[in-house]
């Protein structure tokens, strides 16, 4: 179909075909027939272009179609007179505002009633189908939201809400929502690329500030107002942007609903562990690193680090990421991955310091909905989006701690840092 020049092109398929043409963008021309003992249903495929755009008019959008999630959960309506699956959606109404006619059809065809929603591009559509019957370039709002309450009750022509792990098989526009799909999934990577962008760039330019004689509290305004600065709207971790330890405190392990800064103030040779925790929206940022100061200065180069135990330590860290690349595939269970890096981490000579004894967690947008990678956790790490991965370790009673967090993710290439 890709390749082929046609605009249009009609089958008349056997019945066991028609779930496959409806997959490939085909729809039906009437019901199923009889012919000299053949069971045949005639179908017909249009070819039809997605675009996208940052706005446009606003007098040229006339359809509105929200990408929504509950939990977790994708969220698609199935029609009472079809049986494949659509992505809540409508026409704007005559003087209604196209963030309205999002929210309303969001309400009409899945009952929602507690809701956050938001716009994200523009797109159109160009060629014939059940909506368009000249083809020409129309117009709709994309959206997102995410549910948090139903009613229960559908307003509209929609036979029930389908709540999916996966995107469905059966698409009512192949050819339009899946690409719509994508774009949102585009989109949001950007997001918490951008997010965690913010986090690195706020570890760089604190570590070309940090001297002998601050004190913690001035390091964390420092990191705090930074972040906000780059974008950041708050902090998801009990509202705390930036945890900061110094010297023996690098080996505490704490709760952020616990959590207090000292007053400490930095040594002329010294260690200190920051961890931000920085968010736009409901996205979420989580980067921490351990920086090492010695003869008044912050040592970039592991290598150059003159005190033995802090290189080895740093140099650790770094081990255990290299191994996470090596070890880690979609299939593997967050339990797995506990059980072989605590091996490895003892195996090394060092101590899992984590007040759970866990080595990280998925990011998600509710603190109560994070799985960590702990015993028992039998999710695989292809099953969430993006997870963390922060050993805090430390030589066996030594006073100083290390920590190093990133965001990881799979696509196509394997397993990637954001």
């Amino acid at each position: 179909l890709k390749n082929s020049p046609q605009e249009t092109i009609t089958v008349n398929s056997s019945p066991y075909a028609v779930p496959l043409y409806h997959k490939l963008g085909f729809s039906d021309l009437d019901t199923e027939q009889l012919a000299d003992g053949m069971r045949y249903t005639p179908m017909k495929f249009e070819r039809q272009e997605v675009r996208f755009y940052d706005q446009v008019d606003d007098r040229l959008l006339q359809f509105a179609v929200i990408i929504a999630k509950t939990n977790g959960k994708w969220v698609f309506c199935k029609h009472k007179e079809r049986d494949t699956y659509e992505a809540p959606g409508g026409h704007r109404e005559v003087g209604e505002d196209i963030l309205e006619t999002a929210k309303r059809e969001l309400q009409e065809e899945t009952g929602a009633i507690q809701f956050d929603i938001k716009p994200i591009c523009v797109y159109s559509v160009t060629g014939k189908n059940s909506v368009n019957e000249t083809g020409e370039e129309t117009f709709g709002l994309l959206c997102f939201a995410e549910i948090t309450e139903f009613s229960g009750k559908l307003e509209s022509e929609i036979e029930k809400v389908e709540l999916m792990d996966e995107l469905p098989e059966s698409w009512t526009y192949p050819m339009i929502q899946p690409k719509l799909i994508e774009k949102y999934l585009q989109i949001e990577r950007q997001y918490y690329s951008q997010i965690q962008l913010a986090a690195k760039q706020t570890i760089e330019y604190i570590k070309n500030i940090i001297k002998p004689g601050m004190n913690l509290l001035e390091i964390r305004k420092l990191c705090e107002g930074k972040l906000l600065e780059l974008g950041a709207d708050s902090f998801w971790y009990w509202d705390v942007g930036a945890f900061v330890f110094a010297g023996d405190e690098t080996t505490v392990s704490v709760s952020g609903k616990q959590y207090v800064t000292s007053d400490r103030v930095i040594g002329n040779n010294d260690i200190i562990t920051i961890d931000l925790s920085p968010q736009v929206g409901n996205i979420w940022g989580d980067y921490a690193r351990t920086i090492i100061v010695e003869n008044g200065m912050v040592v970039e180069n592991i290598g150059l680090i003159e005190n033995p135990e802090w290189k080895s330590g740093l140099q650790m860290e770094e081990k255990l990421h290299a191994e996470l690349l090596r070890f880690a595939t979609k299939e593997t269970t967050f339990e797995k991955l506990y059980y072989h890096m605590n091996e490895f981490i003892v195996e090394n000579g060092f101590v899992n310091l984590d007040f759970m004894g866990n080595l990280g967690h998925s990011i998600v947008k509710t603190k109560g909905d994070r799985v960590y990678i702990e015993k028992g956790n039998m999710t695989k790490l292809g099953d969430v989006k993006y997870f963390t991965f922060e050993p805090h370790i430390s030589f066996p009673d030594s006073k100083y701690g290390y920590k190093k967090e990133n965001i990881y993710y799979f696509d196509e290439n394997g397993l990637m840092e954001l």
